[in-house]
């Protein structure tokens, strides 16, 4: 019988930098040896969990007492927390990601149409148009680009931003927002730039209620004057959450989609020729190295039973879906990257009612993005060993800093995009 905890209370540290550029010989060892793994932080003493087996994985994210609302825990252990995670962006996290039911159910319900098949179908064609706009600078560029800069950080905010209503003219200031509120490790840079954000969402929802139009944030200001609507608090949350917080998962996907591609040129030669293989590549790379080291940490709001182990109330628990998606109990040669793969049944967009709200639309942005760079760049090729590139500081968001590539377009090539 595999022990829940090893012996060796700190035998692995996940949070280790690293282990950044590959967390997943890792997670097979803490799957193997120790899949309910408790591990203490040494700067507080504070208690995580790592779960890393998939059906663990998946059955902490639908389990009623393992919550996300620390108010949800006693006084005393959610004051506590707040001391521990002093959240630079604590006034931006009243949104579905981080509540629990019923508020989470009620800001999903008012959420969800924005995000729906028919919605998302609608956005297909601009999303096409603007990511043939993006590469069109950079076959203009040549030679080397940063594939993170020049496509998969603009696409997303640029996207969002039109679905909220927020004029193009803006995304240089939300791109410059998104940064440093989710990349800088400097919390005071982050609070400026949260407080800056807040400032220009309540200058839009002002605007927005003088003269509503058709866009998601008229919408939701008409749901924020209804009885059991959205609060204001709650509306910029969700304004932050779409476009800002939820972008980063896209940017990921699509980077690290690429970067897989390069490293198994066998599967980007499949995939060039046989391009509709595209949407099984966007599920194979969610599996494979997906946008998201593991769900937001989550916390014990009773006392929770896996198996022989008790995790008690209050200690934080981490499903690691990175490790989930490699478990050989459910994916047959787990560390291939098969990009026809089938059945695929990762959680890379979690699981649950926390499943996420945008996946249709990261997905078809990742299935634009990666299919048009592979059509129009025949010869694309990294520009640095892809060992020496950054990852994220945190394992929460899992992409590359940057990642820069040789490209070429073939002589008379243009956009314009074709469907499969």
């Amino acid at each position: 019988m595999v022990p829940a905890v090893t012996t060796l209370e700190q035998s692995f540290d996940p949070t280790s930098p690293r282990h950044r550029p590959d967390p997943h010989p890792l997670f097979h060892r803490m799957r193997e040896r120790a899949p309910i793994y408790r591990h203490v932080s040494p700067a507080t003493g504070r208690v995580f969990w790592y779960l890393t087996r998939y059906a663990d994985v998946q059955r902490a994210l639908v389990d009623p007492d393992i919550g996300r609302q620390l108010d949800r825990l006693p006084g005393e252990l959610a004051e506590l927390h707040r001391r521990w995670e002093n959240d630079p962006l604590a006034m931006l996290r009243r949104n579905v990601f981080n509540l629990d039911p019923p508020d989470h159910t009620r800001l999903r319900r008012l959420i969800a149409p924005a995000f729906n098949a028919r919605t998302v179908a609608a956005l297909e064609r601009r999303i096409h148009q603007v990511v043939d706009e993006l590469i069109d600078g950079m076959a203009a560029a040549g030679g080397e680009v940063d594939l993170i800069e020049a496509l998969a950080l603009p696409l997303p905010i640029l996207i969002v931003a039109e679905l909220l209503g927020f004029p193009a003219g803006d995304r240089t200031r939300l791109r410059g927002w998104s940064g440093d509120m989710l990349r800088s490790q400097e919390a005071l840079r982050v609070r400026r730039a949260g407080a800056e954000f807040v400032a220009y969402v309540n200058e839009k929802i002002d605007e927005r209620r003088a003269h509503p139009g058709e866009d998601l944030l008229s919408r939701l200001i008409q749901a924020e004057r209804a009885d059991g609507g959205i609060s204001r608090a709650e509306l910029i949350s969700s304004v932050f959450q779409l476009l800002l917080a939820g972008d980063e998962t896209t940017v990921n996907l699509i980077g690290n989609g690429v970067l897989e591609l390069l490293r198994h040129p066998g599967q980007l030669g499949r995939l060039r020729a046989r391009s509709q293989l595209i949407d099984s590549t966007v599920e194979e790379v969610l599996r494979f190295n997906g946008p998201v080291g593991h769900s937001r940490p989550l916390f014990a709001i009773a006392d929770v039973r896996f198996g022989d182990t008790v995790i008690p109330r209050g200690d934080v628990v981490v499903p690691v879906l990175l490790a989930a998606n490699r478990d050989p109990e459910v994916f047959p040669q787990p560390d291939v990257f098969d990009i026809g793969r089938s059945p695929n049944r990762h959680l890379g967009f979690g699981h649950g009612i926390h499943y996420c709200l945008g996946a249709s639309l990261a997905r078809l942005q990742a299935r634009a993005a990666i299919g048009t760079l592979v059509r129009r760049f025949p010869e694309m090729a990294p520009a640095v060993d892809p060992a020496d590139l950054e990852w994220t500081p945190d394992l929460f968001l899992h992409g590359v800093r940057r990642l820069p590539l040789l490209v070429r377009q073939r002589p008379g090539e243009t956009g314009g995009h074709e469907r499969t």
